[in-house]
């Protein structure tokens, strides 16, 4: 499968289980609460400068 297959990554707030939506928008496999995507620390720095001034 390839990377852009998998859809976005995310992390359960609840269950702390990582897990894809595979491209559609999904609850959490294990308990079903809401997703929370998981951010890279690149995406992390670049919102940083972003909300400096």
């Amino acid at each position: 499968m390839n990377r852009s297959d998998r859809g976005s990554k995310h992390l359960c707030a609840d269950c702390a289980i990582k897990y894809y939506d595979l491209g559609k928008p999904a609850a959490c496999p294990k308990c079903g609460a809401a997703p929370v995507p998981v951010l890279t620390p690149a995406q992390i720095r670049a919102a940083a400068r972003r909300k400096a001034p």
